[in-house]
């Protein structure tokens, strides 16, 4: 933008202003927007304008007024009058201009301000934000007020520039202000302040201010989410009359939970997701298998009465609320198959289980976009902000060998653990400031307000999949009754279940929140909800029934499904299977394990290294632990088989004996000659994990689950490391057909040996692995 127009017609430069001092430059007040960006310039570096333009800029903040007129003015350019004096006109232009430049600069320091407000909404709006139902948490000093930032309510009616809020370019203060404010501060906040990435922040910001986090849902929408939450409260309450004194882990005071994974699951569907594996603690587990994957109830209450099950068979079983459950769901979008996963008391270790399974499901139906596949992780906020496998997981998210595109998580903040409140359960300020660690968003949402509920789920989905990366939505709940139904909570938290006891329900509120609108549609009442309730009862009552006379059906085998294809070593039919191979096949493998591209240069010990293999495979010397391994995994990729090893440094080897990943000494480009042994041959991964061995072996685990047809392999760099893993071990490998009945093929190799390096790295402890092979495991 110019500063005015000269005698001549030309426009000046940045220094342009200084020579109108002096040489007769007008600056009119259409050229303010200009002079604000040259002053906001200046402000944040004053070496960026030139030096005329710096001592005006400092003139004026020290109200000295603009910078004298010369008496004589520069002849470089020939304007000036040949007395000596500058003409009586151009000394009236020049003061305007000192006015025009005092008057910018006053503005600029107004949009700077409007600008900063702007931002903190967005990075600290949710702060503000209204999240508690029981209205326990005080969040009104973190209100964003006008005053902090030089304004008052003189400014409302201002017309300011709205910066890049979706809609017009300029508005009034207040109007802007209302549009953050329902935005980022009513039921619905969301953390952004950690996210760099410039992209994801525009889209989010755009997104959420366009329609100011609010979802326009017609009234039988309105009445679907209200259909979600009875069922879910007239379930628990209709569990705690007919099985009193029974362990359930209700989900009263989170009922809002069914509604957002009902939605969740048709969303996804519409955006092509064909498989959702779902992974949770025992917290509304049962009303998750009734109300969102249709679980049919008689099922669920026989269980209660010790009817579902087949004691003659083998395996121990295990409590209702741990075990998993599958369906096919048709939806508007298609057919989706859900898979909730089994699960035991260590809630977060479920984790890289379904996003391993997951991972499975997408190479399997070559999913390379990885959004046809979905995880879905259901924590309490206690267990994610306390188990480290959270972290764990979430640092495996975004690495090449176990990305699954991203999964969306859903903490029932409760605002306690079992006696245990935030005060002593994190030190941060939510439960979910684990996952600040990813560029992600983080939305907290009211649990008492279904559509700001269904508001996140649809943020979180389609963030998840337009970027393919984890979304977070920490819903702010309560538990209405103890830890389980026959825990007294008030031992230890006498405030919070007072106000707990004067609640409505969930139900209630949004019931009485609906009647209060008018949208011109007639309005939902007490007595439609009464009646959407009343069917719900009878359903029940009916599946009850049904329940009482339940005869267990024989136990499924565990080779179903996908194993299907797959033979028992426990029928009497099984003969011992041969394992040789032809040597053709060894000749060719060995070919592509001593074979480099023209011009790769390895190491000159990897040199040394292929020219001894060549020589075992072709007989002339003894193979060597690193050879045979390399040939047993060459063998099966040439009949097709899918071969999948991760560990920490495992493409090398910890003790450098498998270098299956070979470096190019001089530039440092990669080589992985097992990839390259035939058209056709299976698919071959070698993994360096992170350092980790919980989250990687759960993985593994997970993906050995859904992958039969493969050589799922975990190592552990020494052999006792596989301690940091043993509730893997225990709580999912070790039981997994006698407990869940379902078949793993994983295998662990754990290297160890008298090294001379102490106890902890000369045992893998194998007396534990024989221990737990009883009954044939």
């Amino acid at each position: 933008m110019s500063t005015g127009e000269s005698s001549s017609g030309e426009s000046p430069g940045q220094d342009g202003w200084q020579d109108g001092w002096q040489d007769g430059w007008q600056v009119s007040p259409s050229n303010l927007p200009w002079v604000e960006d040259l002053y906001l310039a200046y402000r944040q570096d004053p070496t960026s304008v030139t030096e005329g333009w710096r001592r005006t800029f400092v003139r004026l903040e020290n109200d000295e007024g603009a910078p004298p007129i010369p008496a004589t003015p520069q002849a470089t350019n020939g304007h000036g009058g040949g007395n000596g004096h500058a003409p009586a006109a151009r000394v009236a232009v020049s003061g305007s201009a000192s006015d025009i430049a005092k008057v910018a600069a006053e503005r600029a320091l107004g949009r700077k301000r409007v600008r900063k407000l702007i931002e903190d909404y967005r990075e600290l709006g949710h702060m503000a934000a209204d999240l508690d139902p029981l209205g326990l948490v005080d969040r009104s000093h973190d209100r964003i007020r006008i005053e902090n930032y030089g304004m008052n309510d003189a400014d409302l009616d201002t017309v300011v520039t709205s910066e890049d809020i979706a809609g017009a370019d300029s508005g009034r203060l207040r109007d802007i202000l209302a549009q953050l404010d329902e935005t980022y501060c009513r039921h619905l906040g969301i953390e952004l302040g950690h996210i760099h990435d410039v992209e994801v922040r525009i889209w989010l910001q755009h997104r959420m201010e366009s329609t100011r986090n609010r979802i326009k849902f017609t009234r039988s929408e309105k009445l679907h989410l209200l259909a979600k939450v009875t069922e879910a409260e007239v379930f628990e309450l209709f569990l705690q009359t007919k099985f009193l004194g029974a362990k359930r882990f209700s989900l009263e005071g989170a009922e809002s939970v069914i509604p957002l994974i009902d939605r969740l699951i048709e969303r996804a569907a519409r955006q092509g997701v064909t498989e959702i594996v779902i992974g949770m603690a025992h917290r509304g587990r049962l009303n998750v298998l009734a109300n969102a994957l249709g679980k049919p109830a008689a099922e669920i209450f026989a269980e209660f009465l010790d009817r579902a099950t087949d004691l003659s068979g083998e395996g121990d079983g295990d409590v209702k609320y741990h075990l998993g459950y599958s369906s096919d769901r048709v939806t508007a979008g298609g057919k989706v198959h859900i898979s909730l996963g089994f699960n035991p008391s260590h809630l977060e270790w479920v984790n890289p289980v379904v996003q391993g399974r997951v991972r499975a499901k997408q190479d399997r139906i070559a999913d390379k976009g990885r959004v046809r596949g979905l995880p879905v992780a259901i924590h309490g906020d206690a267990a994610f902000a306390g188990q480290g496998i959270v972290a764990e997981a979430f640092n495996m998210s975004g690495l090449g060998g176990y990305t699954v595109g991203g999964t969306i998580h859903i903490v029932i903040n409760n605002q306690i653990g079992f006696t245990t409140g935030p005060k002593s359960a994190y030190s941060t300020t939510y439960p979910t400031d684990v996952a600040r660690m990813l560029q992600v968003p983080l939305f907290h949402v009211n649990g008492e307000d279904p559509e700001a509920v269904a508001c996140a789920v649809d943020l979180a989905l389609d963030f998840r999949q337009r970027f393919h990366r984890d979304a977070v939505i920490d819903v702010w709940c309560y538990r209405k009754l103890g830890h389980n139904e026959g825990d007294e909570p008030a031992y230890t938290q006498p405030v919070m279940y007072r106000a707990i006891a004067k609640k409505a329900s969930v139900r209630m509120a949004y019931l009485a929140a609906f009647e209060q609108t008018d949208n011109g549609e007639r309005p939902v009442v007490a007595a439609d909800a009464e009646a959407i309730a009343a069917d719900k009862r009878h359903s029940l009552e009916e599946a009850l029934e049904v329940a009482k006379k339940f005869q267990a059906p024989p136990r499924p085998s565990t080779l179903a499904g996908v194993w299907s294809s797959v033979r028992s070593g426990r029928e009497s039919t099984a003969s011992e299977v041969p394992t040789a191979v032809n040597p053709d096949v060894i000749t060719t493998v060995t070919q592509a394990l001593t074979a480099v591209p023209a011009g790769f240069t390895p190491h000159e010990k990897i040199t040394e290294l292929l020219e001894r293999r060549a020589a075992m495979g072709a007989g002339h010397k003894p193979v060597d632990w690193g050879m045979g391994e390399a040939l047993a995994f060459g063998s099966l990729l040439a009949e097709g088989v899918r071969v999948r090893l991760s560990g920490q440094d495992c493409r090398r080897g910890t003790f450098s004996h498998r270098h299956a990943v070979l470096i190019d000494n001089q530039n440092g480009a990669e080589y992985t000659s097992l990839e390259h042994l035939a058209p056709g041959q299976g698919t071959f991964e070698v993994l360096d994990s992170p350092l980790s061995e919980a989250g990687v072996l759960g993985f593994e685990y997970g993906y050995s689950l859904d992958m039969p047809e493969g050589l799922v392999i975990w190592e552990a760099q020494f052999g006792d490391f596989v301690n940091a893993a043993q509730v893997i071990i225990d709580q999912f490998l070790v039981s997994s057909e006698a407990k869940w009945r379902r078949v793993s093929g994983l295998v662990m190799l754990l290297p160890h040996g008298m090294e001379g390096m102490g106890p902890e790295h000369s045992s893998a402890r194998l007396e534990r692995f024989l221990n737990m092979c009883v009954n044939d495991n």
